[in-house]
């Protein structure tokens, strides 16, 4: 899936994209083997193996920021087809006043993990060590600034996907909430209309008040934003690829179980 990449390649579009499909070169692998066919003049057609070259090497290197970094946002979904397995997925909750983190989510090989504010925040940076990719919604424009201004780095450490913009070039809009249920993705009754709102007051009720309660609900409902996107992550790629194996939903909202305040 991630070979059939064309879109970042210098001079081809959209329409040249299709022109070599219906030539049969539907990868880099059947451009080499069809090479006869590129219907480009030599400059252009030296380029074009040039970065065939360059994005085999960074595939065989497992050099997923190569491909972050380069696709075309209408081809990022096949990074995730590709590195499904090696995805971490995580949210963030603030105090809505001055950005500052209250709550990470975590789910990085198959474990759920959370960070909170005064307890083990500064942990959320170590396990980033072992995080390949990580995807988030949003996270382009909120989370990740929001991380790299709280924990005062100057780059975020990892390659990131923003499911927000890989659903909107799939043709899925709006909000987190509305897509799930747009896509049928059922979180727990209990976390049902729990909101970015009501997470700030959850905060303030632990902060102020000490209430477990709340600081449990919290990083619960955080947590469930992140199974989320796992979820949303495998309607994507079931959409895109039949063959396409998802994680039991009951497994993976099982996971909220374990969670602690």
């Amino acid at each position: 899936m991630i070979e059939g990449a064309f879109l970042h390649f210098k001079g081809i579009g959209k329409k040249t994209r299709e022109n070599l499909f219906q030539l049969g070169i539907i990868d880099w692998n059947t451009a080499e083997i069809y090479m006869s066919k590129i219907p480009f003049q030599d400059s252009k057609r030296n380029n074009f193996f040039k970065e065939i070259t360059e994005n085999k090497n960074a595939l065989n290197q497992n050099d997923i920021a190569f491909f972050v970094n380069k696709f075309h946002p209408e081809d990022k979904w096949r990074i995730l087809a590709r590195y499904f397995e090696q995805a971490s997925y995580f949210d963030i909750e603030t105090d809505g006043i001055y950005n500052r983190i209250t709550t990470i989510a975590l789910y990085h090989k198959g474990k759920l993990y959370n960070f909170t504010k005064n307890i083990n925040l500064d942990d959320f940076l170590d396990i980033l060590e072992d995080v390949k990719l990580i995807v988030s919604f949003n996270g382009s424009s909120f989370d990740v600034p929001v991380v790299i201004q709280n924990f005062r780095i100057q780059s975020f450490p990892v390659p990131h996907l923003d499911l927000r913009w890989i659903c909107y070039h799939e043709g899925i809009r709006g909000g987190l909430k509305q897509i799930e249920r747009n896509l049928s993705i059922k979180r727990p009754q209990d976390l049902e209309g729990v909101d970015g709102f009501e997470a700030i007051q959850l905060w303030y009720r632990w902060s102020e008040y000490s209430d477990k309660d709340a600081l449990a609900r919290l990083i619960k409902y955080c947590s469930a934003d992140v199974l989320s996107l796992v979820k949303l992550t495998e309607k994507i790629l079931s959409k895109k690829m039949k063959a396409f194996s998802s994680i039991d939903d009951g497994e993976i909202w099982s996971l909220l179980s374990k969670v602690e305040g």
